[in-house]
């Protein structure tokens, strides 16, 4: 089924005499439940270095098309504009959650949300012919954004959808990719706070793939219901803790042979998953980011900020990207666990430090680490500098790569 969609964005320019040429400029991907209303949070740091933000709604997200926005000017009224809501009333329900549309609703919910990550790339793709036709933002009839000059930064699915962005888009020079992971279906069985989707898409089969008893317990973090045990190890005999809804207690790891009755029954279906999801995997895109570029794509300059102990992209997804396109050398490894013993007013899981500078505690890490963004672009991606405090960073992440969850408790 073919059909068009009108996709607003949001565009911030920094202050000051443009540039000649205009701003160079980085896109900006938000991630899930999220809306390109986020770009408020990073568009002022990288505004100090000179470069415009531009950001779209990711398909299924910013709720409704009647939604609005209202900007409150400084000395001037309030203006109401459109929100450019992609979400749409994908369960009948009457209403719209902040991410209603993304995932293949049934009877196609094994690609998960594979065709709503292929169609947000084509639309950044399109949004980039846009840039380059030329973008006269304050109406004084000439360009404010340099097409010579086009980066990409995103988080979490942002970091996801970017990764396959920047492997096929040949005219973006550089990017960030922060708490960004793959595959989609290993991440919600390592999140405590996304488990229970998969449990509910187990207990829709018929029979249901529910088995007894569950894991009420990730690497000391509760998950929801409905519970099961997958019984999946992690890579290279790091052991999993578990705790199973009987009360006991004990440790997954490799090498193993599976003794719990239904476990392979719900491994196929997640392999069947991981096979039907390939072309929306941002692990397999990683490799043609620089090591294997395809045809007509420059290889691309890269940094990816990656989080010890983050609970909605886990470590194990996290190393998987880095793994698929050798971007280890790439990587600053953010030491939560070092900053949450400093300070534990920090949220204990700390997937939007780089995003979430309304939070109070994570500001002394969250500028920092877009200031690593804006000086990486502000160069042409070619200086990375180590944030401070230097202590809760490694530039580059130190070998070997964290495969353990690490949660804080």
């Amino acid at each position: 089924m073919r059909g068009t969609n009108e996709i607003y964005f949001n565009v911030y320019l920094p202050s000051g005499p443009k540039p000649a040429a205009g701003w160079p400029v980085a896109i900006f991907g938000h991630g899930t439940t999220q809306n390109k209303n986020l770009s408020f949070n990073v568009a002022s740091t990288m505004a100090a270095y000179g470069i415009a933000t531009i950001a779209i709604n990711a398909v299924g997200h910013g709720f409704g098309p009647l939604g609005t926005v209202v900007v409150n000017q400084t000395g001037g009224a309030p203006v109401t504009v459109p929100a450019g809501g992609r979400g749409f009333d994908q369960n009948g329900d009457d209403l719209i959650a902040a991410d209603e549309g993304l995932t293949a609703a049934p009877p196609r919910t094994i690609i998960l949300i594979t065709d709503g990550v292929r169609q947000t790339v084509a639309d950044l793709m399109q949004l980039v012919r846009v840039i380059e036709v030329g973008m006269d933002v304050d109406g004084d009839g000439f360009s404010d954004l340099d097409p010579s000059r086009i980066y990409y930064f995103g988080h979490s699915l942002g970091g996801n959808y970017g990764t396959i962005f920047l492997g096929v888009e040949p005219a973006v020079r550089a990017g960030v990719l922060t708490s960004a992971g793959g595959t989609n279906i290993r991440e919600i069985l390592l999140s405590p706070g996304e488990r229970s989707t998969f449990g509910q898409l187990l207990s829709s089969r018929t029979p249901s793939l529910i088995n007894t008893p569950g894991i009420t317990s990730l690497g000391g973090v509760a998950v929801g219901p409905p519970q099961f045990n997958d019984n999946f190890p992690l890579r290279d005999g790091v052991p999993l803790r578990i705790q199973l809804a009987d009360g006991t207690s004990q440790d997954i790891q490799s090498p193993m042979i599976s003794t719990v009755a239904g476990a392979m029954a719900i491994q196929d279906f997640v392999e069947n998953i991981e096979w039907a999801s390939e072309s929306g995997d941002p692990v397999a895109y990683a490799p043609h980011l620089r090591k294997n570029p395809l045809a007509a794509v420059p290889a691309k300059s890269v940094v990816y900020q990656v989080a010890k102990g983050d609970r909605t992209e886990p470590n194990p997804v996290a190393t998987a990207l880095l793994r698929a396109g050798d971007l280890a050398d790439r990587a600053t490894f953010y030491r939560h666990d070092l900053a949450f013993a400093e300070n534990p007013m920090l949220p204990k899981n700390p997937h939007g430090f780089m995003v979430r500078s309304d939070i109070l505690a994570f500001r002394a890490i969250t500028l920092p680490v877009q200031q690593q963004i804006g000086v990486f672009f502000d160069t042409d991606g070619t200086e990375i500098i180590h944030p401070e405090p230097a202590r809760f960073f490694e530039v580059p992440i130190v070998l070997p790569l964290p495969e353990d969850l690490s949660y804080i408790p």
